[in-house]
């Protein structure tokens, strides 16, 4: 199978709309054949063909003419999102060592798994979230397209990579686990259902942070298809100990961009990562999701964790107090449980008191 290139050629038709131009028009603008745009929009001449310091020159061209610099910037992950995609695609269901593994190799960032996500979910990545699909001739995807049969054999080696992770290698096993909640099959269902229980079932060592951000990554992963009892456990067991919180915060945080530096497995990354993080990336993320139906509650506790942890975010900004003062009310809901609701509650009061 060739190397794929459809989630690099998808954001560079997105910049294209942001130029507002044709595929004629950029490659005039550029200096290069029409037929190479289209190729690189297609994915059939990916983007990963380029030498490094041609891609760039050409991020750097797309700038100088007027796309936004966060959407070029963001080539580079895209072409490394298609090179894991290529990867697992290529593999399907047989197995691929550990030490070859691009789910082994680092922990991963949301900027990334959204892009390796998108052709399945559809759902455009934030950071290029307003740029324009440009029109076509015909009908335009709303999304990289990869096929059925394409897809399929990608979640068959995520199943494969989380059964081969066994209980020793728990970042490939945790990074994989995530990535079959984007399946919808019956079989990734009930792989999920049998993780969950394995790790809900024996108790975590509050100095064990690695298998409690993988256990917080089974009960969410079972979330997304609609199951909440996994995240509720979750919250009152795991997340009881202090420690377990402190690794939960801090991979948000590096989830989220808060910490810079890239780190090779969940163990380094919540020790050495801890300190260095302020919360504010993570505040603001978290009271745009209070109401997210699937995500609510584990929302709802870490926001309540985080301004406990870090008080001086309130304390210190009046403007951010009350945009989460209104986020707190609009996430008060019937559909809570009620231990989220007493959260809910406590948090009502943290916010107030910080104003104080």
């Amino acid at each position: 199978m060739p190397e794929l290139g459809v989630v690099s050629g998808y954001l560079l038709k997105l910049i294209r709309g942001s130029l507002g131009c044709t595929q004629v028009e950029l490659a005039e603008r550029l200096g290069v054949d029409d037929n190479t745009v289209q190729g690189w929009e297609s994915g059939r001449r990916p983007l990963s063909a380029l030498r490094a310091v041609d891609l760039s020159r050409l991020s750097q061209r797309l700038t100088l003419l007027g796309a936004p610099a966060v959407a070029t910037s963001l080539l580079a992950t895209a072409i490394e999102a298609d090179g894991f995609l290529t990867t697992a695609i290529r593999a399907g269901s047989a197995e691929i060592p550990i030490w070859e593994n691009p789910l082994a190799s680092s922990v991963h960032r949301r900027s990334f798994v959204a892009l390796v996500t998108w052709p399945f979910t559809g759902i455009v990545p934030s950071t290029v979230r307003h740029l324009p699909i440009p029109k076509g001739r015909g009908p335009v995807a709303d999304r990289p397209q990869l096929s059925r049969a394409m897809q399929r054999l990608f979640f068959d080696q995520m199943l494969t990579s989380a059964e081969i992770a066994g209980h020793q290698a728990t970042l490939l096993r945790r990074q994989a686990t995530y990535l079959l909640a984007f399946d919808d099959r019956k079989e990734s269902a009930q792989w999920l259902a049998r993780e969950h229980r394995r790790t809900a079932a024996r108790a975590i060592d509050e100095r064990d942070l690695p298998s409690g951000i993988l256990s917080r990554t089974a009960s969410l992963a079972i979330a997304r298809q609609g199951d909440l009892d996994p995240v509720r456990h979750f919250i009152q067991g795991t997340l009881a100990d202090n420690n377990q919180t402190l690794a939960s915060l801090t991979y948000w945080a590096y989830w989220l961009g808060e910490i810079p530096e890239t780190f090779s497995d969940d163990g380094e990354m919540v020790e050495l990562g801890a300190r260095s993080w302020s919360g504010h990336r993570l505040i603001e993320h978290l009271i745009t999701h209070l109401d997210d139906p699937r995500n609510a509650e584990m929302n709802i506790h870490s926001l309540l964790c985080l301004v406990m942890a870090r008080k001086e975010l309130l304390e210190s900004d009046a403007d951010l107090r009350q945009r989460t003062a209104l986020a707190i009310e609009r996430a008060d809901t019937n559909e809570l449980g009620r231990h989220a609701r007493t959260e809910l509650a406590n948090l009502r009061f943290a916010t107030q008191l910080a104003g104080r």
